[in-house]
């Protein structure tokens, strides 16, 4: 009787040991799972984040060409002026006022208007008259700041002759030019600079006051409102 009470005993405490050792695992494997669970978000988060990081964009030079394409229309222009003088037995000083617009980087174009104060001698004789004018122009700079220019102009010329008398008359002509040479420029800032060019008139039209080929030095200044 006693060994059967025993025997009993040890199965019952080998039975609640099993079921304890169960439990024990049952709860392990519980934990291990819901921290697999929780590890899921973290990954997904990550992996969101790889997505918004995109590596910057590549600036390309069709990028380039768009932004040059849109600078405004008043940062190409520029304003200036010129000074002329020719000196001899006709002498002119001549101002004038001008506004231009780039084209392209190398290639100017632009408006000007002129006064001219212009003293000439007549058989010894010196009279001084005023002259007026307007004209337009290219300018081409084929090597850094040397340039060619080019540049029709038309005045409203006070003409003196002589009569058959001798005697001094005076009528008003419009003479027309085509100045052409080249010149040099200087910076003086990153939106200012002088000029001085060199031109000759292919006209050499009757009524102008200037000998065949007689240079025309001219001297400039202008500053941009852009670079």
């Amino acid at each position: 009787m006693f060994v059967f009470l025993l025997q009993t005993y040890l199965s019952m405490k080998n039975l609640i040991a099993s079921v304890l050792m169960l439990g024990t695992l049952s709860i392990f494997a519980q934990n291990d799972t819901t921290a697999t669970t929780i590890e899921v978000p973290d990954n997904q988060n990550n992996t969101q984040n790889e997505q918004v990081e995109a590596p910057p964009k590549q600036t390309t030079a069709k990028d380039e060409n768009d932004k040059k394409a849109a600078v405004p229309f008043l940062k190409k222009i520029y304003v200036g002026g010129t000074f002329g003088a020719t000196f001899g037995n006709y002498t002119s000083i001549t101002v004038a006022p001008t506004i231009g617009y780039r084209l392209k980087p190398s290639l100017y174009t632009g408006l000007k208007v002129y006064y001219t104060y212009s003293t000439q001698k007549i058989q010894g004789q010196k009279y001084d008259y005023h002259n007026y004018g307007f004209g337009t122009f290219l300018r081409w700079f084929a090597f850094s700041d040397l340039y060619v220019h080019i540049a029709p102009e038309i005045y409203s010329y006070e003409y003196l002759s002589l009569d058959n008398n001798a005697n001094v008359t005076s009528t008003t002509e419009w003479v027309p030019y085509l100045w052409a040479g080249a010149g040099i420029r200087k910076r003086t800032s990153k939106r200012s600079w002088v000029s001085v060019h060199v031109l000759f008139d292919l006209l050499n039209d009757k009524n102008s006051p200037f000998e065949q080929w007689e240079p025309n030095v001219v001297i400039g200044a202008g500053t941009s409102f852009g670079r």
